[in-house]
């Protein structure tokens, strides 16, 4: 199950070929987590802004991380245990 979590982080990201971007890792709470895979992404609009939705794993967990097109930040929506 997942815990909501909707926290601002900072995330280091790679952009690659025709600008397409992945996170690499983040920081949370104080703590460096390297990220191994993206498993999922998508994007959404509300409002104004577009949302850019990433579902990573750092082999422990998995994260949701979502940037704010518009105002340009960075949030961990999600965290699930993987078991």
């Amino acid at each position: 199950m997942a815990q909501e979590i909707q926290e601002r982080v900072v995330v280091g990201a790679v952009f690659g070929a025709g600008g397409k971007m992945r996170p690499a890792w983040f920081i949370w709470r104080k703590r460096r987590y390297r990220i191994s895979g993206i498993t999922f992404s998508w994007s959404e609009r509300r409002g104004s802004a577009i949302l850019h939705h990433f579902t990573v794993t750092d082999g422990s967990d998995l994260y949701e991380l979502v940037l704010d097109g518009e105002a340009l930040t960075w949030y961990l929506e999600k965290v699930a245990q993987l078991v």
